[in-house]
């Protein structure tokens, strides 16, 4: 264990790897093991504490780790979340998580992980823990979250088209079956006209291929009504296909293969990267990472550059502003201040010009300086002036000005695929719609078809009703025969709806009803049967998430069920 946390510890920062190589480490070692020292005495030094913790694995640091305020770190982070995911009890799991929290708060990891351990352990506690953390302020944590909404919902779209073809299949193949059989119809030629349309699903082993194989098919049989839902599904899929296309910029900025992370990583977290570059948009993320690492001569050289070029936005001013007040040139600082706090609502610029009347001793303007910036919701204990992030925006317009990938990440011959199959439903080639037995609903073709008062009925149900002449019994005999198709379609649509949600209503016709239900469904259902398609970024470690998908589905399903089947149980009547 300690030989990975090291390994991983080793990419974060060179202070630590500096540290490591030094003397000091082991005078602090030696000093830390046989007393001569406090682990007390270095309660603002993160670097000794954290070498420590690791080193003899003392609670106290960790302790006082929670107590220290520096930049977020990530791959600290990450260790404690290895460590909590390789946890024997609920306890340990639950400190190592709270820790991992406090040094990265924005970690969507650490919100996942929170969650899956009171989902695993039956207990609140990790959970009111996740919702306190600030997690979807974040850049990457908003990036994570939209590239997966985009998968699930292309995954859940697609199913939804699917289990439509599906139930419509099943609706339609024994009158297609029929069909096939042209002459004779004996049982024989019906099984076996029943197994050539079951071909794709016996022959070919991918799931799109059956879905736009029976599709085709269907869309000779399909009436008005049902080929406009099917044309709502492709154009669906298509459309989430276009929207899909900034996925690839997305994934290549969560495995840190992106430019964009580099920035966001340079601005957000605790370590030695840096880019040089020449854009201007750029300088904006150099100039504020190089004045945290305490490179203040670099970074006011390029935040007087932005300025000077007319760049003034206010965390421009700001940030350069506080670069003045640190060398003592207040005079520069509060024209600055005065700009900033002219230029926008935010509460920085008041809280430093606030400090820098303090430096002066002009307390009453300091006072209100500091009053006017909890106004507008912003208040801090620190005696420094703060600078101001670039903003979530700022990184947005990086990442969005990056060269589109026309294809994205999905496969574009589903794309084409889609495009096809929405052409084709306009041709105006179809089979002659199949006729059906008005008493017990079987599908004929016009050699076993009778004629009765306007009504088709099959041969056998002719025979059968031919045999009385009696009207109430000929009634009753329908009223039987048909009775039993009912019963038959309900048992066929309660059979496909314990499958899957939805697809019942979708076999009785009620495609609206039906599509949103499997939509809502396989929207959840899809990262335990898709797991493979979610978007991890790099370094992800957390613990298991599967509990909390179980759960979700769970949720989802059981009010599906309890909808579906009552939906059901009223079309009947029952």
């Amino acid at each position: 264990m300690l030989a990975v946390a090291l390994l991983l510890v080793f990419q974060f920062e060179t202070r630590y790897e500096a540290f490591l190589q030094s003397p000091r480490s082991e005078d602090i070692f030696v000093g830390l093991t046989q007393g001569s020292y406090e682990i007390s005495d270095f309660a603002d030094d993160p670097v000794v504490l954290w070498f420590w913790r690791n080193t003899a694995s003392d609670p106290q640091a960790d302790s006082l780790l929670l107590r220290t305020s520096f930049r977020r770190n990530f791959h600290i982070a990450a260790v404690l979340r290895w460590e909590a995911k390789e946890a024997a009890d609920y306890e340990t799991a639950m400190s190592k998580l709270n820790l991992a929290s406090h040094l990265d708060s924005s970690a969507v990891e650490n919100f996942l992980s929170l969650i899956a351990l009171a989902v695993r352990a039956r207990n609140a506690d990790p959970l009111i823990a996740a919702l306190a953390l600030p997690v979807f302020r974040d850049f990457r944590t908003q990036i994570f979250f939209i590239a997966n909404a985009i998968v699930l919902i292309f995954l859940a779209t697609f199913m939804c088209g699917f289990v439509y073809v599906a139930a419509k299949t099943i609706f339609y193949l024994p009158a297609v079956s029929h069909r096939i059989d042209i002459q004779e119809h004996g049982r024989l030629k019906g099984i076996i006209g029943f197994v050539v349309l079951l071909f794709p699903v016996l022959v070919l082993r991918n799931v799109f291929l059956i879905f736009a194989s029976y599709a085709v098919l269907l869309l000779f049989v399909f009436n008005k009504r049902e080929r406009n839902w099917l044309r709502g599904i492709l154009i669906s899929l298509a459309a989430i296909f276009i929207l899909s296309m900034p996925l690839h910029d997305l994934m290549r900025f969560l495995s840190r293969e992106s430019k964009n992370f580099r920035l966001y990583e340079m601005v957000q977290y605790d370590n030695s990267v840096t880019i040089d570059t020449d854009d201007e948009q750029d300088k904006l993320f150099q100039a504020y990472a190089l004045k945290q690492r305490g490179r203040l001569e670099e970074a006011m050289s390029l935040y007087e550059e932005m300025y000077y070029r007319g760049r003034r936005e206010i965390a421009v001013v700001n940030n350069l502003a506080n670069i003045y007040f640190v060398y003592g040139e207040e005079a520069r600082a509060e024209t600055l201040y005065s700009y900033a706090m002219r230029a926008g609502s935010k509460g920085e610029p008041f809280f430093n010009m606030g400090l820098l009347k303090l430096r002066i001793l002009e307390y009453s303007e300091s006072s209100r300086y500091m009053a006017e910036a909890r106004r507008r919701g912003f208040s801090s204990s620190s005696t420094e002036p703060l600078d101001i992030m670039p903003s979530t925006g700022e990184l947005y317009r990086a990442l969005l000005s990056e060269k589109l990938d026309l294809f994205g990440t999905i496969n574009p011959l589903l794309f084409f695929a889609a495009l096809a199959l929405f052409v084709l439903s306009f041709l105006p080639f179809r089979f002659s719609p199949p006729f059906y037995c008005g008493t017990c609903g079987r599908a004929v073709c016009r050699k076993c078809q009778e004629a009765e008062a306007d009504e088709v009925i099959c041969i056998k149900c002719f025979a059968k009703l031919k045999t009385t002449e009696n009207v109430e019994m000929e009634q009753l005999l329908r009223h039987s025969v048909g009775n039993r198709r009912r019963r038959m379609k309900k048992t066929i649509a309660y059979l496909l709806n314990i499958i899957v949600p939805g697809a019942g209503l979708v076999y009785l016709n009620r495609n609206f009803s039906g599509l949103f239900v499997v939509f809502v469904v396989m929207f959840a259902y899809t990262p335990l049967l898709f797991p493979q398609f979610l978007v991890k970024p790099a370094g992800w470690i957390s613990l298991p998430l599967s509990s909390i998908f179980v759960v979700v589905a769970a949720v989802v399903a059981f009010f599906a069920y309890i909808y579906t089947f009552l939906a059901i149980r009223s079309v009947h009547g029952d």
